[in-house]
Order: structure tokens, then C-alpha cells, then sequence
């Protein structure tokens, strides 16, 4: 197999220690780590950040078995207007990009049909679609729970890094839009040495996403320079990277990294991508404290909910069954 781009520094992309904010204490070294990354890479790892290592490998485990269910199984609960269910293989496809490679499981925040925004038709508001093994949903609600629950409090942080009051984002995040994706990357299929790409070349869309990947490892990251480099599987540590909404809200002081995931193990692969956005009718404006005359706006406000529904309706979903 290729061995594909080398593995990136700790400089490059850096492990932040979030014991002090776990545990109430002074935040500025976690701060200045952060701020830096986001300015650089825009991507960190995060360790003794509260979620349990049971809870991790519930959800890993239940993944598996999921993916690994009969595919007339899976269709059943195919995508629906909700954005909730299961995608097929080789249905995500960015535009003017060869489809795919991976099958996921998309759930959000679940929201009963009488919910005032789910009867007024706001998007990615409404219930969520579950396979019929009811240990399957009580794991990955499970986990979904604490990977927001770390989400509410890295917010703090990233005000902070911006010199905000601490719960400038919080608030912001009232009713937030988050959604959570369980991906699989199936073993290559070519053996004549070629690369297989499971997720093209993109940036994400939101504010920010938390990562967990498993051994298999993958994901590649393109640096400011444009050199690819490989953020490989570290133990206990979550992956965080920044979107396309959190570059706007700062003028570009914090990056929206280009990336992509290439399985060049030979084995199929298994992630965990949570996507933490703020309030769907949320402005998104260029924050006071990144901007001057010397250097104004870039950027026009725009409402965070619309920008990530235009952008996901950008791309190409072909699914042989819709509900």
C-alpha cells in the first residue's frame, strides 16, 4: 500500500490537555495552546476531555455492527427530509468529485414532530431514525450526549482564545443545530497499488467538528504551505478541527483546513464525526475582536443554519431509497 504523506509533528498539530477545563481550573495555557493551533493547522487532538473510554468503545462496537447488518437492513432507515438515517455506499459525492467511499449513519438532536420547529420546517430539526436494535441507539445517544456536552464547554475556550467574554458562543448555542455522523470506510478494493480516497478534499462546513478515529487512522490535512501531512490515531484523544463558519465569524484568524481521508492500510475504517453549530437563525458576523480598519470584514453576515443547508445541498446525494 501507499505510505502516503508523513505523520505530522506535535507542532503541527498539537495534543491539548483539558484537564484544567475539565476540572475548573486556570484555562490560560489550554488557551494559548488552542489559540495557536487555530491559527496554524486549525486542527488538535484533545486528551482528558471527560468522555469515558467505555463509552467510546461502546459506540465503536455498535458502529461495527450496524455497518456490518444486511444492506436491505440498513436501507430501511435510508436518509430521510430530516437528514437522519443511513447513507450508501458511494451516495456523497462533492461536485465535479468521484463518489465517496463510505457508508454512514447521520443522527441530530431528536426532536419530536410536534416540536415548534420541526412543525414550522426548519432544517435538520426533527426525529431521528433508528434500526430495530434498541443497544445500538442506547450507545450512540449515549455517546452523542457526552461529545456535546465536551462541545458546550470547548466553546468557553475558543471565546476565550478570541478575546470574547467566555460565554459569548454559549449563548449562541441555545438550541443548537449538531448532528453526528458514524462512518465506515470499506477495505480497498484495488490491489494494484492505487490510492482509494474515502472523502475527498473538502473543508467542513460549520463552526467546529470532534473527531474520533479509530487504529486505521487516515485522515490528512493540507497545510498552509500546501504540503499534506497525516494526523494519525492517538489513543484516548479526540480530533478537532475548525469550519468554514468559525473562518468567517473570525475573518480567517482562525483556518478552515482543507482535508480529506485516504485509507491506505488495506483494512476498512471506522470514524465518529460530530458537527457542533449554533442556533439555526444564528448571524454569523465578523467578531468584534477580529476586526480593525486596517484590516475590516471580508465577509458579509450570514445566517449560520442557511449557510450549511446551501452548502450540504451542494453536493450530489444519489441514495437508491428515499423516505
Amino acid at each position: 500500500m501507499d505510505d502516503g504523506p508523513r505523520k505530522a509533528s506535535l507542532e503541527e498539530v498539537p495534543v491539548i490537555d483539558l484537564a484544567a477545563l475539565m476540572n475548573g481550573q486556570d484555562l490560560s495555557s489550554v488557551v494559548e495552546s488552542l489559540r495557536t493551533a487555530c491559527k496554524e493547522t486549525a486542527f488538535f487532538y484533545v486528551k482528558n476531555h471527560g468522555v469515558a473510554p467505555d463509552v467510546i468503545r461502546d459506540v465503536f462496537a455498535a458502529s461495527r455492527e450496524f455497518f456490518g447488518s444486511p444492506l436491505d437492513e440498513r436501507l430501511q432507515i435510508t436518509r430521510n427530509h430530516y437528514n437522519r438515517g443511513y447513507i450508501p455506499m458511494g451516495a456523497t459525492q462533492l461536485p465535479g468529485k468521484a463518489p465517496d467511499l463510505k457508508d454512514s449513519f447521520d443522527l441530530g438532536v431528536d426532536l419530536p414532530l410536534d416540536d415548534p420547529a420541526v412543525v414550522a420546517g426548519v432544517p435538520f430539526h426533527g426525529p431521528n431514525q433508528w434500526p430495530a436494535d434498541a443497544s445500538f441507539r442506547d450507545r450512540v445517544e449515549r455517546y452523542f450526549s457526552e461529545v456535546q456536552l465536551l462541545g458546550m464547554k470547548m466553546l468557553r475556550v475558543f471565546a476565550l482564545a478570541l478575546d470574547l467574554e467566555e460565554d459569548y458562543f454559549v449563548k449562541l448555542y441555545e438550541s443548537p443545530v449538531v448532528s453526528m455522523r458514524l462512518l465506515h470506510y470499506p477495505q480497498p478494493l484495488k490491489s494494484d497499488g492505487e490510492i482509494e480516497v474515502g472523502s475527498g478534499i473538502h473543508t467542513d462546513y460549520g463552526v467546529f467538528t470532534i473527531l474520533y478515529q479509530d487504529p486505521a487512522g487516515g485522515l490528512e490535512l493540507q497545510k498552509p504551505d500546501g504540503e499534506w501531512i497525516a494526523a494519525p490515531f492517538i489513543d484516548n484523544t479526540f480530533v478537532i478541527n475548525l469550519g468554514d463558519l468559525m473562518a468567517r465569524w473570525t475573518n480567517d484568524v482562525f483556518r478552515s483546513n482543507p482535508h480529506r481521508v485516504v485509507n491506505r492500510t488495506g483494512r476498512e475504517r471506522f470514524s465518529i464525526a460530530a458537527f457542533l453549530n449554533p442556533t439555526y437563525s444564528t448571524v454569523v458576523s465578523c467578531l468584534p475582536t477580529c476586526q480593525s480598519e486596517e484590516n475590516p470584514a471580508r465577509y458579509d453576515p450570514i445566517g449560520a443554519g442557511e449557510y450549511v443547508m446551501n452548502k450540504i445541498k451542494a453536493n450530489q446525494f444519489r441514495q437508491s431509497a428515499t423516505n
